[in-house]
C-alpha cells in the first residue's frame, strides 16, 4: 500500500510530541470541539483493547453477555444525542475498523457498539486484515492533528504521540479516507458476520 509506506516516511521525519492517557484526552477534547467539515477519521486495527471502567466491557469480561449488550442498547438515547451534536455542529465522524476473521470476543463485542453508533451516523466500514494488513491506530481531527494512538501489549490504552505539520496530518486522513472508501459498510458486514444473541467463543 503505496499511501501507508509513504505515511511511515513521514511520520519518521516528523517531530510529534508523546502524550499519556490523561493529557492525550484533553488535547483531543480540546481540538475536536474546532475541526469542522474536514471531520474526525478513526482507523482502529488492534483485535483487543481494555476498556476498564465501560460498564459493558466489564459485562462481557465477566462473561455475562446478555448484560453486556442490555448496557449497549441502554447507551441508544446517548448516542443518538451525540451524533445529534455532531450534526449540529458540522463535523462528521468515520471510523474503519480492521477485524481479524474469525472474529475475537473483544471484536464480536464492539462491533454491537459500533452498529448502534453507526446507526445514529457514524459511518463505520470494516476491512479485514487481509486487506489491510499491518496498520497503525490513528486518530485524525480535520487540519488540526493525527494521534499515533498508543496502547500497551494487553491493550490498555497508553496515551499517543500528536502530530501537528499540516502535510502529515492530510497524508494520514488521506489514507483513512481511502480505507473508508474500501471497507464494507458495517450495516452490512453485521448481519452477516457479527448479529445474534450467541456469545463470543473463547
Amino acid at each position: 500500500m503505496f499511501e501507508l509506506h509513504a505515511l511511515r516516511d513521514l511520520f519518521a521525519r516528523t517531530p510529534g510530541q508523546r502524550l499519556g492517557p490523561e493529557p492525550y484526552t484533553a488535547d483531543f477534547e480540546e481540538r475536536f470541539r474546532r475541526i469542522g467539515t474536514d471531520g474526525f477519521w478513526k482507523l482502529e486495527c488492534r483485535q483487543d483493547y481494555q476498556e476498564h471502567g465501560f460498564p459493558s466491557w466489564e459485562a462481557f469480561r465477566e462473561g455475562d453477555w446478555t448484560g453486556a449488550l442490555k448496557l449497549i442498547d441502554d447507551l441508544r438515547p446517548e448516542f443518538e444525542r451525540d451524533r445529534a451534536q455532531l450534526v449540529a455542529a458540522g463535523i462528521g465522524h468515520h471510523r474503519v475498523r480492521v477485524v481479524t476473521e474469525p472474529l475475537s470476543p473483544y471484536v464480536q463485542w464492539e462491533l454491537h457498539i459500533l452498529h448502534a453508533k453507526d446507526h445514529y451516523g457514524e459511518n463505520v466500514r470494516v476491512l479485514t486484515t487481509a486487506q489491510a494488513p499491518d496498520l497503525p491506530d490513528l486518530v485524525v481531527l480535520g487540519d488540526e492533528a493525527v494521534y499515533d494512538v498508543h496502547h500497551t501489549g494487553d491493550g490498555t490504552p497508553a496515551g499517543a504521540t500528536r502530530y501537528t505539520d499540516t502535510p502529515l496530518v492530510r497524508a494520514a486522513r488521506t489514507l483513512v479516507q481511502r480505507l473508508h472508501t474500501s471497507g464494507e459498510p458495517l450495516r452490512s458486514y453485521f448481519p452477516r458476520a457479527v448479529a445474534g444473541p450467541t456469545p463470543p467463543c473463547g
